[in-house]
């Protein structure tokens, strides 16, 4: 007897219903739309929330882009996948605009100072809880590189072409971002 997976059922269940619910967005229907902000509100919060690290802000700016996407039904795919790279994107694009308006956000590479050498950190592992926590305790400018490096998966080149930036100055600032990172966090783990 062959037990399918519910995890999967579900899944199956809702990429067969995306189709519809595009289809009603599309409509201008209600329930659609109701149905299609359920389907993607948390992604696009966590990819908000991931740069500017603070939740009023995230709730915002993933508010103002499920808004921009049901309103401009051009943006819409019938592709639930790339649907949600889509709507991360705009979300990401926002969290970057709302954190170059804060007055402490510095992209250039000689206005930030090099991190302190971090002691031998053998031994030490940190919890992606913990290593949310640092980023957090950091300039605005490691936070969005780092957050859009290990928790969006984006590659150097994304991140720089989405900060405007050159690409070896990510590189170059997200190297600084770890090393401030790991920094932080041995100094905390020491401390506590």
């Amino acid at each position: 007897m062959d037990v399918a997976n519910p995890y999967l059922l579900r899944y199956r269940d809702r990429m067969s219903n995306y189709d519809n619910i595009v289809r009603g967005v599309r409509e201008r229907d209600a329930q659609s739309q109701m149905m299609f902000y359920d389907f993607f509100i948390r992604s696009v919060y966590q990819s908000a929330y991931s740069i500017v690290g603070n939740e009023n802000e995230a709730e915002e700016i993933a508010q103002d882009t499920m808004l921009k996407v049901l309103d401009r039904t051009d943006l819409l795919n019938d592709d639930a996948g790339a649907m949600e790279r889509i709507m991360k994107r705009i979300a990401a694009n926002a969290a970057i605009d709302v954190t170059r308006r804060r007055k402490d956000f510095v992209l250039s590479g000689e206005a930030i100072p090099d991190p302190e050498d971090p002691e031998d950190d053998d031994g030490y592992d940190f919890s992606v809880e913990e290593i949310k926590e640092g980023i957090a305790l950091l300039p605005d400018a490691y936070q969005s590189i780092l957050s859009l490096r290990l928790f969006e998966n984006m590659s150097f080149a994304e991140v720089a072409d989405l900060l405007n930036i050159n690409c070896s100055t990510a590189r170059v600032q997200y190297t600084r971002g770890i090393a401030k990172l790991r920094s932080v966090l041995i100094k905390k783990k020491k401390y506590v």
